[in-house]
C-alpha cells in the first residue's frame, strides 16, 4: 500500500465501529500537483481513508482471518476542502453484514465539521491470496502501529486484544 491514510486508531468496537485519525501534512506527495498554490486532499484519497478504516475494522475484528476488499462506493458527498494542517477524524459503522459482504457508513470531520461522508461495500475473502506470509507480517505491523493506545471493545479472537 503506497499511501497510509490513517495515523492512529482511537477506538475499535469489534464488528461495529471504528474511529481513526489522520494528520494531513504538506510534505505528502499527493500535494505536488493538487493544486499548486492551493493544496487540497483529493476526494479519492478521502474515500481511501474511509476504506482503510473500514478494512482495519473488518480485518482486526476477524483477527486477520478475513481480507476486506472495497467493491462499491455509494452516496459519497464532499462538503468542503481538506488541506494540509487538518486533522481528519474518520468514523465507520457497520450497517449490515454476512459471511461475504459488509455494508458500512462513514464520515470524515475536521474540527467537528463534516467534510465528507459515504457508504462503502466490502467483499470478505480468504486473506492468504492477498497477504502471502512475507506481506502478512507488514500488514500486522501496520495494524499494531495503528492500534497502539487504541481502545478496543469486544473480542477479536486474540487472548490479549491490542
Amino acid at each position: 500500500m503506497r499511501y497510509l491514510l490513517i495515523d492512529r486508531i482511537r477506538r475499535l468496537e469489534v464488528n461495529r465501529h471504528i474511529t481513526a485519525v489522520k494528520c494531513v501534512a504538506l510534505s505528502e506527495d499527493i500535494y505536488t500537483d493538487h493544486f499548486v498554490g492551493f493544496p487540497v486532499m483529493p476526494g479519492a484519497m478521502l474515500i481511501e481513508s474511509l476504506a482503510q478504516a473500514g478494512t482495519a475494522l473488518l480485518e482486526v475484528s476477524s483477527n486477520l482471518s478475513k481480507k476486506a476488499l472495497l467493491v462499491m462506493v455509494d452516496q459519497a458527498k464532499f462538503r468542503t476542502f481538506v488541506q494540509p494542517g487538518d486533522q481528519l477524524v474518520i468514523t465507520m459503522d457497520i450497517l449490515s453484514s454476512d459471511d461475504s459482504v459488509v455494508r458500512m457508513e462513514g464520515n470524515i470531520r475536521v474540527d467537528g465539521q463534516l467534510v465528507m461522508d459515504a457508504r462503502l461495500t466490502f467483499a470478505l475473502k480468504e486473506p492468504a491470496q492477498f497477504y502471502p506470509p512475507k506481506t502478512r507480517f507488514l500488514m500486522e505491523t501496520i495494524y499494531d502501529i495503528w492500534l497502539k493506545g487504541a481502545e478496543v471493545v469486544g473480542k477479536t479472537g486474540q487472548e490479549n486484544p491490542k
